[in-house]
């Protein structure tokens, strides 16, 4: 009766240890028992009630980011950081971003990097998935930023972090602000055209029938790893966040742990 499963761990936590002392309780007891037990099933009925209503508002606990099984041939990682404190700009943030893109912007002098498999990978991935051909990852996207204007875009201390370490390990990486999340989001195939709102975008953005798209309660929060919803972005007074990791078949999970631990690193 219980689905105590769509709860946040420590949701989970608090429900098995209330159930445990409920059956510890003597027998005698029993009038009690069966109050607690019924309160308990109310409690899991409301928050099932809620998390099956359309837009059902922000996500309270940890969300667990799920994959269809019709995608895993798609490597995905995913992290929740807690507490942040994020800035528009840090010094010490400020220098590290200068001193990566100058290196970045030195290995990448020549158009050979391109090549690079590891880029093509994602486009390969992307053809795969969509009629719209030869789709670059986000990183390639950085990288031409990089070439192009100096810098990857400077948002905020956080975004211009993971960004960069996109760029350092070629790994494709998205965040977003979790309570601004509707439910748990999954990575899953369209059955449908599904509209959202981009960052950037002036118009409306479209995850086409077929591709693939990490997706909410409440609709497409990232089309296939190439464009996020305007809803769930990293503003300066986003406390907690989820990344993701997304590789494709040359970039197992070996290397998202790696790109996580990177992150890591450099959010110390």
């Amino acid at each position: 009766i219980l689905e105590y499963t769509q709860k946040s761990s420590s949701e989970q936590t608090l429900i098995k240890a209330r159930a445990k002392a409920v059956n510890r309780l003597p027998t005698q007891r029993n009038i009690s028992k069966v109050r607690i037990l019924k309160k308990l099933n109310r409690e899991a009925a409301m928050y099932q009630m809620k998390s099956e209503m359309p837009g059902a508002g922000r996500h309270s606990g940890s969300p667990i980011l799920t994959k269809s099984n019709a995608l895993e041939q798609i490597p995905m990682l995913w992290k929740v950081y807690d507490d942040l404190r994020i800035k528009k700009r840090d010094g010490r943030v400020d220098k590290w971003v200068r001193e990566t893109v100058r290196e970045v912007k030195s290995q990448c002098e020549n158009s050979q990097w391109k090549n690079s498999e590891t880029l093509k990978g994602y486009i390969t991935l992307h053809d795969e998935f969509t009629e719209e051909k030869g789709i670059p990852s986000s990183c390639e996207v950085l990288i031409n930023l990089i070439l192009e204007r100096g810098s990857v875009p400077r948002i905020n201390t956080f975004v211009d972090i993971y960004n960069v370490i996109s760029v350092i390990t070629g790994v494709s990486i998205g965040a977003h602000d979790i309570r601004n999340l509707s439910g748990n989001p999954r990575l899953q195939a369209t059955i449908r055209d599904m509209p959202f709102a981009p960052i950037g975008g002036s118009g409306g953005g479209l995850a086409r029938v077929g591709e693939y798209a990490y997706i909410d309660d409440v609709g497409v929060i990232c089309r296939m790893d190439i464009k996020q919803c305007v809803r769930t972005k990293i503003t300066n007074n986003t406390r907690r966040v989820l990344v993701i990791f997304q590789g494709h078949q040359g970039i197992g999970e070996d290397i998202l742990r790696g790109s996580i631990l990177r992150l890591d690193g450099a959010l110390e």
